[in-house]
């Protein structure tokens, strides 16, 4: 029997995978965003190189007068420098800018910013202060550097990520000056954005995965209430089943049972009208038989309905087998019926009732022999079926078979082919083998006999509970 998951549980499945996934996205989104870092950083290195390449061209000029000694005033030459610079970083929003001076001077000139200044009226030569002094290192380096091309660094300043570059000025060496330009890959204020953004999404983040593990708990506890209440539908269906079985049983013991009590009546009858020499042998015998077949066709009643209420456990099929067969050595020799064991090695046990188990081997060995009055072969084959995890067992014989017609009402109760069967055999093998959680089948194949198929699961480990 399989239940179906009810709606509400459907609807927490799905906001569970939903939490789950969006934490899981948020957590995957901040270690994307920071791996973005190293292509910002070059393309700001793109721009940089591009800005200090047109204020070093465009100061060349001048550095050059500066060498031969023609320069203006240091203040003219700073007036000068910072409208080369104004107006390079203007295309560059976010850029700062400017040149250094080396020689007597030493000293910074021209600083020029691309931002809106805080104070218009006010002039500056120096970077700003926390950065100057690592700017001021890169631009004698570059004054000093035999090649051409730019210096280009990323540092942590304070609270700032910076990038610069620094590019020496004309071709002499060492160089008179040195351009300078710097972009904040993070300022304070974008630090502090950066910092809130991933407080926010790793909380969350958290809140999230603590929200998908407390519904899956929920889940979980559902999921083994519904258990429970699967396996105790199963068990009052099949207590219904089991019902149903014994209401058609009871249907079939008034009839089994009026046979043998009308011939004793009528035999006791007789005995009351005649004579004592009427009370023969034979007629003792016969209510005799009666009696043994109503007290056969009660006792197989009773197994009915001790099936149920037997005591489970781990149980060796081939063991069981081995046993059955032995017990029948001396009826197939008698018959001159060869027993063939084909027994798998290594068999993992099953779970139910040995008794129960043999009375169901019995049964099918013993309608095998009857089948096989005049010799033959009765072969049974154990194995272990490990993708389904059941152990399977075959009794074949090479009797006469079972029509099409009768395979219809097999496991029937009292149904029978036999003048002197009761009918409950095979109705008793499937119920037992039914209260094991298995099944059995008649196997129908184009040849003589008959072929039983029993499977039965196997006992769960401990690991697997």
């Amino acid at each position: 029997m399989r239940l179906s998951w009810p709606l509400g549980m459907r609807i927490q499945v799905a906001f569970v995978l939903v939490l789950f996934l969006g934490s899981l996205g948020v957590l995957v989104w901040n270690a994307f965003t920071s791996a973005l870092l190293p292509g910002q950083e070059l393309r700001v290195r793109t721009v940089l190189r591009e800005a200090s390449h047109r204020m070093a061209k465009s100061a060349d000029p001048m550095v050059t007068s500066l060498a031969h000694g023609g320069a203006d005033p240091f203040e003219k030459i700073g007036v000068a420098l910072r409208g080369i610079a104004t107006g390079v970083v203007a295309d560059f929003p976010g850029v700062e800018g400017g040149f250094y001076l080396a020689g007597t001077i030493d000293r910074f000139s021209g600083y020029a910013t691309g931002n809106a200044h805080p104070h218009p009226g006010l002039s500056r030569n120096d970077p700003p202060p926390l950065e100057a002094p690592y700017i001021q290192v890169q631009a004698r380096q570059s004054l000093a550097e035999a090649s051409t091309e730019p210096l280009f660094s990323v540092r942590d300043v304070g609270p700032s990520r910076v990038a610069v570059v620094t590019e020496a000025i004309g071709s002499s060496r060492p160089a008179l000056a040195t351009t300078w330009v710097m972009f904040r890959l993070t300022g304070p204020e974008q630090l502090h954005a950066e910092v809130r953004r991933y407080q926010v999404s790793l909380t969350l983040a958290l809140v999230g995965m603590t929200l998908s593990l407390l519904l899956m708990i929920s889940l979980v506890r559902s999921l083994t209430r519904q258990r429970i209440m699967q396996d105790r539908l199963r068990n009052e269906l099949r207590r219904s089943e089991q019902l149903a079985t014994l209401g058609k049983l009871l249907a079939g013991v008034a009839h089994e049972i009026r046979n043998p009590l009308a011939g004793i009546r009528s035999t006791i009858q007789l005995w009351g009208r005649m004579p004592e020499t009427a009370k023969t042998n034979e007629s003792m015998e016969a209510v005799i038989q009666a009696v043994d077949r109503l007290n056969n066709i009660l006792s197989r009643l009773l197994y009915f309905s001790r099936v149920d209420r037997a005591e489970r456990q781990s149980v060796d099929v081939n063991q069981i087998l081995e046993a059955t067969f032995t017990l029948l050595e001396a009826q197939a020799s008698e018959q001159q019926v060869a027993l063939d064991l084909q027994l798998q090695s290594g068999l993992p046990p099953v779970l139910g009732s040995g008794e129960a188990l043999r009375q169901v081997f019995l049964n099918l060995a013993t309608n095998a022999l009857q089948a096989m009055p005049d010799g033959g072969c009765l072969k049974c084959r154990s194995r272990y079926l490990q993708e389904e995890r059941v152990v399977e067992i075959s009794l074949s014989d090479t009797g006469i078979g079972v029509s099409a017609e009768d395979q219809k009402h097999l496991f029937e109760p009292f149904f029978t082919t036999r003048s002197h069967g009761t009918g409950l055999g095979l109705a008793l093998c499937r119920e037992i083998i039914q209260q094991h959680d298995g099944r059995i089948d008649l196997v129908t194949e184009e040849r003589l006999g008959a072929t039983f198929r029993i499977v039965l699961p196997i006992a769960k480990r401990e690991s697997d509970q």
